[in-house]
């Protein structure tokens, strides 16, 4: 096949465009080292107290943010933009680089593994127990309610958590839904039930708001168990693109030296979460994410 000189000039322009393109791809600086050359990253956030949320003045705070600020000052990244999305387009939005994390408190599964890379968990949360201050019937799991004849106790109508309470055997008669939860914490201050079992942050926000002085979380507390006996928790973590690699070795290495300083719960203690609330050093995104 013969080739005109037009053929030819067409085909060495294309070719030197292609050289062009890959050479700044192969230049182009990563998430993580434009955050660190600006002092800045701007977060993806669901604008939900008290995970991570934007105040009037436009600042954004929250729990997550404050772990992101620590873990990210001691690289020179001390400047956070939130960026407010709904949260089930929080994983489509940093895979179309809209933020550089994700902080909206997300918890690690599987699924969301395929989409998107996890930084190790900073947090384990799990369901818990409030009771009235003292503990005076001594309740310390949920099988303690379903071996008793007459304790009764509150969660919300439609809540995940519920399953729990029939999976132990506590019989229908003996669990009140309440539509609100600050109607579960009333409930139980006026002696309508005897606990009531939500997520522990929670269930500390609503101690914090509603019933310091009358209600308290359980402690010790058995967490409950699913179907192969394993506890249920729900680790959070930051989210990121799945190219980000090196954003998330970042984060992980900032994660375990604040776990290791005791920093980590400093920061978390203000917002109701104790020890047990931290995830063990071995419990990894990686391993959370295969499933184990």
């Amino acid at each position: 096949m013969l080739y005109n000189m037009n053929d030819f000039r067409r085909g060495a322009a294309l070719a030197a465009a292609l050289i062009l393109t890959s050479m700044s791809s192969a230049g182009a600086a990563t998430s993580f080292e434009k955050a660190k050359e600006s002092g800045t990253v701007e977060v993806g956030i669901a604008n939900e107290k008290p995970y991570g949320y934007l105040e009037t003045d436009g600042s954004v705070n929250g729990v997550i943010i404050d772990v992101l600020r620590a873990v990210l000052k001691p690289i020179g990244i001390d400047k956070i933009k939130g960026n407010v999305s709904e949260f089930s387009a929080l994983i489509p939005a940093i895979n179309a680089r809209r933020f550089d994390v994700l902080g909206a408190g997300m918890a690690i599964t599987p699924k969301r593994c395929e989409a998107i890379a996890f930084s190790n968990p900073f947090t384990r949360i799990a369901n818990v127990l409030a009771a009235k201050t003292g503990n005076p019937n001594k309740i310390h799991s949920l099988e303690d309610i379903a071996a008793s004849k007459s304790l009764k106790v509150g969660s919300q109508v439609g809540a995940s958590q519920v399953a729990d309470l029939h999976r132990v055997g506590i019989p229908e008669d003996r669990i009140v839904l309440f539509a609100r939860d600050t109607e579960a914490i009333a409930g139980l201050k006026a002696g309508r039930v005897d606990a009531i079992y939500y997520p522990a942050l929670e269930v500390s926000e609503l101690i914090k708001k509603f019933g310091e002085s009358e209600v308290e979380r359980v402690q010790p507390f058995t967490i409950a168990k699913d179907d192969k006996g394993k506890p249920l928790y729900v680790f959070q973590a930051f989210g990121f693109n799945k190219a980000d690699s090196d954003f998330v070795a970042a984060v992980n290495d900032g994660i375990k030296n604040l776990s290791a300083s005791g920093k980590l719960l400093e920061i978390l203690a203000p917002y109701g979460f104790t020890k047990d609330d931290l995830p063990d050093a071995s419990v990894t995104a990686e391993g959370l994410c295969s499933g184990s």
